[in-house]
């Protein structure tokens, strides 16, 4: 008897892988597309807005859809913040993002940068802003983008980040004009009514910041406004007054003179009569 010719199993394989493929195609470009983007946080922006910035493209593929790309995207414009990203399959994806914070105002290149508290920035003008913010001294950015955060060395903008937020936190803002962090050791802020904070570094900012909100208001409802404060323990603060200087009459343009000062008279004493 003639045994039967075993069939090769190869050609069912084949047809399974391409099956499997053009199933996969199908579910990527047809079935997992994306229909819908739905955003969350943008405040006054509008939705379709945020939507043409992040450059999702509806009916395209979602697992084409990259997070890190839609980051660029949304932050380009300074506006916003990315958050989060998330893909609801089939269809959806979720955008979650934040209005940037304006804190503080910076010059750089003939420009005023609007910064958030992280130093990204927000906004790029050719004048100051008509909202008070403070102004960072000794930022020393290389270069700036609009959107992205501030290139700077030696933990500058760490350094702002903190003063800033404890600001925040504390309600304080109001009371700073200047922020210094030309010497992220010896940190400063200089209050609208031209007091000199000394923070010291960016450690227990938070605590700094209460001490210094206190005796600010204690000091100026006293009527004193210049000065140094010094919170760089975080545990007190002391007030040390600006010097009391004697007028310079030469300065002013005008000596003493000589008859303006009264030559005292001999005190005479009477001879004894004889």
């Amino acid at each position: 008897m003639k045994r039967k010719k075993r069939q090769s199993p190869w050609p069912l394989v084949a047809a399974i892988v391409v099956l499997g493929v053009a199933l996969w195609l199908l579910l990527a470009n047809v079935v997992l597309v994306v229909r819908g983007v739905q955003v969350e946080g943008a405040g006054d922006i509008p939705v379709n807005e945020v939507i043409h910035l992040s450059e999702i493209r509806l009916g395209g593929s979602m697992r084409r859809v990259d997070s890190e790309q839609v980051r660029l995207a949304v932050e380009s414009d300074g506006r916003l913040a990315f958050v989060d990203l998330e893909k609801r399959y089939p269809n959806l994806i979720l955008l979650k993002v934040r209005p940037r914070s304006h804190d503080a105002v910076v010059l750089q290149g003939g420009k005023v940068l609007v910064l958030d508290s992280e130093g990204f920035v927000a906004q790029v003008l050719d004048r100051m802003p008509e909202a008070q913010m403070p102004y960072i001294s000794g930022l020393r950015a290389s270069y700036y983008v609009l959107g992205r955060q501030l290139d700077t060395a030696d933990g500058r903008v760490i350094a702002m980040a903190a003063v800033l937020d404890a600001l925040k936190a504390r309600g304080a803002m109001q009371y700073a004009s200047e922020i210094s962090v030309e010497d992220i050791g010896d940190l400063r802020i200089i209050t609208r009514t031209g007091m000199t904070v000394l923070l010291g570094n960016s450690d227990n900012m938070s605590d700094k910041i209460a001490w210094m909100v206190g005796a600010v208001a204690d000091l100026e409802a006293r009527g004193e406004r210049g000065g140094k404060l010094d919170v760089v323990s975080g545990t007190k603060a002391d007030y040390i007054p600006e010097p009391t200087v004697e007028p310079d009459p030469k300065r002013y343009g005008y000596e003493p003179s000589a008859e303006a000062t009264p030559t005292p008279e001999t005190e005479q004493t009477p001879a004894p009569e004889s």
